[in-house]
């Protein structure tokens, strides 16, 4: 089930992606083990994961060979120290 805190995540992200492409591209999976938010609602052009649900919360960037490299996030609001990473992966499948 998303959550309020999963959404809410999704919207942050969203807005901070808002000037590099437009918003209605930026879509989002909810599975039983992560919250994904995906470029164009493709599995395989996925922007982060959002993990809300064990004690440390945690955003999940994929690199240049789509492994997945963890942060360890306070709050929701941490989200936001991470906008060079989510535009730089996004960069990625914008070049492709």
């Amino acid at each position: 089930m998303t959550t309020e805190a999963e959404i809410e995540s999704f919207n942050i992200i969203r807005g901070m992606l808002a000037d590099t492409v437009p918003i209605e591209d930026i879509k989002y999976k909810d599975t039983e083990s992560y919250f994904g938010i995906l470029y164009k609602n493709n599995s395989w052009k996925q922007i982060c994961r959002i993990n809300l649900d064990t004690r440390k919360k945690q955003l999940l960037i994929p690199d240049e060979n789509k492994k997945f490299i963890r942060f360890y996030i306070e709050s929701l609001n941490d989200l936001y120290k991470y906008k060079d990473k989510l535009i730089e992966v996004l960069n990625r499948y914008l070049v492709r």
